[in-house]
């Protein structure tokens, strides 16, 4: 579909979740992908020390660009002490780049309250980093780590939107509902104009009854109007992508990419309906 963002500025949403293992990476990653097929200028920042989206990009820029240099020569946490993350940006395929993390942004929090003067301070760190991005892009995808608070708050007051990850277990629910508590609380603390653009359930086991059973308890809980229409089925070659990279070779690999582009269609819609408020 056509989408025209907001203004000037990119749109920037973060996928998160307080459970680790939601799919909130897969989702970055893969709508960051798709999105970048339909002509949408995206930017994937990852905001995990652990990497996992890192990986999995370069690895998908190995396969697009086999000749290319896919050595990360400066890293988040590097262009955070240099005081500007303008340079950081690899670009991965056409309309899609990456700002890489390393382990080393493990020292985020300590260098925020270090550096910070006070508590919005500290929750706003990387606001002043974000904005100059935003003009390059046109939407920006925040992957979040799963229990950093200092990140978490950051991710959430530098965004428009946030997308939830929601992965059919118990655990997975429950992060959920701590995350939204997290969310109202910084909203109302700072009066941010932040909306919950939707949740996206990830299954663990296709026609499941744990799944079908959470699927309800979250609707109960959220609102079914919330959930996204596309639901991501339990599908093998995610977990290939993680270790390859994306591909789109075969029909297997054709499965999930048709998959994601429901979603990230759906995605547009959303923030549409959103703009046209």
């Amino acid at each position: 579909m056509n989408w025209n963002k907001y203004n000037d500025k990119a749109t920037t949403i973060t996928v998160g979740n307080y459970k680790g293992g939601a799919g909130k990476t897969t989702n970055a990653t893969l709508l960051g992908y798709t999105l970048s097929n339909l002509g949408i200028n995206t930017l994937v920042i990852d905001l995990d020390p652990q990497s996992n989206a890192t990986k999995e990009l370069m690895l998908t820029k190995f396969i697009n660009s086999p000749k290319e240099d896919t050595i990360v020569n400066k890293t988040l946490m590097a262009g955070i002490k240099d005081g500007s993350l303008l340079d950081l940006p690899v670009l991965i395929k056409k309309d899609l780049s990456l700002i890489p993390s390393f382990i080393d942004f493990e020292g985020f929090a300590k260098y925020v309250y270090k550096n910070a003067k006070n508590d919005q301070e500290e929750d706003f760190f990387l606001y002043k980093y974000f904005e100059p991005l935003k003009k390059n892009y046109d939407l920006i995808i925040l992957d979040v780590p799963p229990m950093s608070i200092e990140i978490t708050k950051n991710a959430v007051t530098s965004s428009d939107f946030v997308l939830i990850s929601l992965q059919t277990q118990e655990y997975s629910l429950t992060g959920a509902e701590s995350y939204v508590e997290e969310l109202e609380k910084l909203t109302n603390l700072y009066n941010l104009d932040l909306d919950v653009i939707g949740i996206l359930p990830v299954l663990m086991k296709n026609n499941g009854k744990v799944d079908e059973y959470i699927l309800e308890s979250a609707k109960n809980s959220f609102g079914e109007e919330n959930f996204f229409k596309t639901y991501i089925p339990q599908m093998e070659r995610i977990k290939r992508f993680a270790i390859n990279g994306i591909t789109d070779q075969d029909r297997h690999d054709r499965k999930v990419l048709s998959t994601y582009e429901l979603v990230a269609n759906e995605l547009l819609e959303r923030l549409t309906q959103f703009n046209n408020q």
